[in-house]
């Protein structure tokens, strides 16, 4: 299998069919971004809202709130292409392209790393459309996906590129770039070169010696340690690298995290997906048609280990464990192929499949996210006509969405998900959302010290699962508004969502309806004591 004497030039030579039908599937994947507005991503919102105001931080209200921070943070992969492309096509539209190309990178990266792996453009790649419209994408998590695909691509180039000064160069700098984008995204690429090298190891081993081979796995670990190192030195990130570090107990919680980080959240789609790969799989198999790259094999294993090893939560991040299971999924894809020799037909009828995969997936995906951005769209224009200066808290009466939505109630949340839907609020107009992120460790944003104190108050939004909450709620925003304990925050609202549940309302004569709708209520302080 060629790994080590496939030239650079190669990879861009190869059969024209498969490469056309990635550019379709490509397509075919954007097409729910493409046919609404608001997107239904659980974190989408405040990644939004963020680059509009980094974008327009000039503005003298977003001023007043916001001020720049550091862009060496392991978490800014939307940030540093996003705040930039908003010169050319504005906020909006340049975090719509990001959103993307975390499903392009993906794809394309899979792609490249099949190709350095089996040396020819195949149409059993495509079969990674199966896997980007995953739980981790409904979540949001765009900077880690984007990385992701990239990380692929890097160890993709990795495979191909021999030992030496320039592997190692080109490996720091793909590190440092994969580190830019998102923390984990570096790991996918260290554990998935930790694989190959591995790999090469255990085969140097037995022709060259125990001392050769772990010489060559320290050379290959040194952009890694570099990169790391620069890191160490220079991120304020590298200060809270203990927060948040935990295991989830039990290795089911884990398997099921897993799969529910692979599901498109219609489980129709994922039932067939399953299917799909299960029985394709299985034929390719049962003829003898189906080749393993050894190499890719090596790092498979190697990212299932990480999967078990890593704990559910690393510097505040949710499900840095579970996170790695599409990444495990495509290059288990990127590992195998269709048979060199398998007869002309098999080959067609995978790329006829992938291509009809990607045409159901879209059009249910577009049909769904039609139906959820009708119900988002009703709260998006009730808090983008806030006026200017004004600060928007947030509430819920519905449960946090969570991955593993195993019940009915969890399901219904996701439908689409409203959790951060306030911060919507700064597409009209300059507002203070403060359950938009701004942790200037996490984000290259950072909230005034004056307003740091209704920043952490807030956090995420409030949980009102009661009218008592509600109540208790209003009255403790009201209190901080006119007792002088908070600076100056008027004109103040609260978005309530889900508060259906919590009727019939009788609220207190310091608040008034300001606008409201199935899924939402919108409340205007009034000023009064």
């Amino acid at each position: 299998m060629p790994t080590r004497a496939l030239r650079l030039p190669s990879l861009i030579s190869g059969d024209r069919a498969p490469r056309a039908a990635a550019i379709l599937i490509g397509l075919l994947a954007l097409l729910p971004i493409l046919a609404v507005r608001y997107l239904p991503l659980h974190d989408y919102p405040f990644h939004l809202a963020r680059i509009i105001i980094l974008a327009r931080l000039d503005n003298p209200f977003f001023q007043r709130f916001y001020s720049h921070g550091s862009f060496l943070l392991p978490n800014i992969g939307m940030d540093a292409v996003a705040v930039p492309l908003s010169a050319l096509v504005g906020p909006e539209p340049a975090s719509r392209i990001f959103v993307g190309l975390t499903l392009l990178t993906p794809l394309f990266g899979t792609i490249c790393l099949h190709r350095a792996a089996h040396g020819r453009w195949s149409a059993w790649p495509l079969l990674a459309v199966l896997f980007l419209h995953n739980g981790i994408f409904r979540f949001g998590f765009l900077n880690y996906l984007f990385g992701m695909g990239l990380a692929l691509a890097a160890a993709g180039w990795w495979m191909v590129l021999r030992p030496g000064l320039g592997r190692f160069v080109i490996g720091l700098v793909a590190a440092i770039l994969l580190l830019w984008c998102h923390f984990e995204a570096f790991a996918v690429f260290a554990v998935i070169v930790g694989g190959l090298e591995i790999g090469r190891a255990w085969i140097a081993w037995g022709k060259a010696g125990a001392g050769r081979a772990l010489g060559d796995l320290l050379l290959a670990s040194l952009p890694f340690v570099v990169c790391l190192g620069l890191f160490a030195l220079f991120s304020p990130t590298a200060a809270v690298t203990g927060a948040g570090f935990g295991y989830e107990p039990g290795h089911l919680t884990k398997l099921v995290g897993g799969l529910f980080s692979l599901s498109s959240g219609n489980r129709w789609l994922d039932g067939l997906s399953v299917l799909v790969i299960l029985g394709i799989g299985g034929w390719l198999l049962m003829t003898r048609n189906l080749a393993v790259s050894t190499p890719l094999a090596f790092a498979t294993a190697a990212m299932v280990l990480a999967f078990f090893a890593v704990p559910s939560d690393i510097m505040g991040a949710l499900y840095a464990d579970v996170r790695l299971a599409p990444p495990l999924a495509l290059l288990a894809i990127a590992a195998l192929d269709i048979r060199r020799d398998a007869p002309a037909p098999i080959a067609r009828a995978v790329l006829a499949l992938a291509i009809l995969l990607g045409v159901v997936r879209a059009s249910v995906l577009t049909s769904q996210w039609r139906s959820y951005n009708a119900q988002i769209a009703p709260i998006a224009r009730a808090v983008g006509g806030i006026e200017s200066g004004a600060t928007l808290f947030a509430a819920t009466a519905d449960p946090y969405p969570a991955l593993i939505a195993d019940t009915p109630d969890r399901r219904a949340v996701w439908q689409p998900p409203l959790k951060h839907v306030a911060a919507f609020a700064v597409l009209g107009s300059p507002v203070f959302v403060p359950m938009t992120w701004a942790n200037p460790t996490q984000q290259p944003l950072a909230v005034r010290p004056a307003y740091q104190p209704v920043y952490d108050w807030q956090g995420n939004p409030k949980k009102v699962f009661t009218r008592t909450a509600l109540l208790a709620l209003l009255g403790e925003i009201n209190r901080h508004l006119t007792d002088g304990g908070w600076p100056a925050l008027q004109p103040a609202y609260l978005l309530v969502v889900g508060y259906r549940q919590l009727e019939p309302l009788h609220l207190p004569p310091f608040v008034a309806v300001a606008a409201q709708g199935d899924r939402f209520l919108l409340l205007r302080f009034t000023g009064q004591p």
